[in-house]
């Protein structure tokens, strides 16, 4: 599995690639985390998500997640916070921030 983050105003869009071979486990795990101390992993940047909402794209599964008021998300953070969740034991979650569309 793989997923890519794209910045579009003050939303991130990540999109989680070969999401419907795990189906339902990959958005419990993420909502798992998450709600549990604001996400559990090690950045704390997942505390600035205020809303996390989940479109089907193809196979692809898109997280639009939008900051809480007076916060700003980051994609490397995101992204750390990512790798965190979605990471097996064999570490095969990849990822990659992509630039904001200008």
């Amino acid at each position: 599995m793989s997923f890519s983050i794209e910045k579009r105003g003050d939303q991130l869009l990540v999109r989680i690639a070969d999401a419907s071979r795990e189906g339902q486990g990959v958005l419990d795990k993420i909502s798992t985390c998450r709600g549990t101390s604001w996400w559990s992993c090690p950045t704390g940047e997942c505390a600035k998500i205020g809303d996390c909402n989940t479109l089907r794209d193809g196979d692809a599964t898109v997280l639009a997640l939008t900051p809480r008021p007076g916060e700003t998300l980051s994609p490397t953070g995101i992204e750390e916070c990512l790798r965190y969740v979605l990471a097996d034991p064999t570490g095969s979650a990849t990822g990659k921030a992509t630039p904001p569309a200008r």
